[in-house]
């Protein structure tokens, strides 16, 4: 009985805690926070993926539990919410990697494979293709494919979503390509 008194009072607590929040009432998330932080990680964990950060699938849950406190209806089962979205954080992570993964650092660029990374200096050809290029879809390109960073990595040195960084890198990719299809830059 003791058990059940302390399960429905923890739901209120996190209930009331959504409602502070979709007020506005931002001390609500310390509060929400140290009552919900150990079933957030104890989820991730268990439904974590090699090489994901833990730390950023939680903080991620803990910013979209924010965005969209507004959106919660109290019915007496907030974590079913919290975990729903949570679940939507850990896909979105894993399709963003499963994107990621299959882009190679390597491209089919006028029939021949070019490494940028090891060519990239001695390669008049390829500086040649990349002033072509805007300065952040440059710097992106750069940050990728020659510093061998993440896009994760460059979202947060550039301060853009990821889903900016990888829309620009690929809009980016598909314009290399299309230049060296261009008859001015046959070889």
């Amino acid at each position: 009985m003791n058990t059940m008194n302390n399960d429905k009072n923890r739901n209120i607590l996190i209930e009331n805690c959504l409602i502070s929040l979709a007020n506005n009432k931002v001390d609500a998330m310390d509060l929400l926070y140290k009552t919900i932080k150990n079933n957030i990680y104890a989820y991730a964990i268990s439904k974590s993926i090699p090489n994901f950060d833990i730390d950023d699938l939680v903080q991620d849950t803990f910013v979209r539990i924010y965005e969209n406190a507004k959106l919660y209806e109290p019915l007496g089962k907030p974590m079913a919410w919290i975990i729903t979205i949570e679940t939507n954080v850990i896909n979105r992570y894993y399709q963003t990697r499963k994107r990621e993964e299959e882009k190679s650092k390597e491209y089919l660029l006028n029939n021949e494979i070019v490494s940028f990374s090891t060519s990239y200096n001695e390669n008049e050809f390829l500086k040649l293709l990349l002033n072509n290029l805007k300065e952040e879809e440059k710097e992106i390109i750069s940050l990728h494919i020659v510093s061998n960073l993440k896009f994760k990595e460059i979202a947060k040195i550039m301060d853009k979503p990821l889903s900016t960084i990888l829309s620009k890198y690929n809009r980016s990719i598909k314009k290399l390509k299309n230049l060296v299809k261009d008859k001015n830059y046959e070889k």
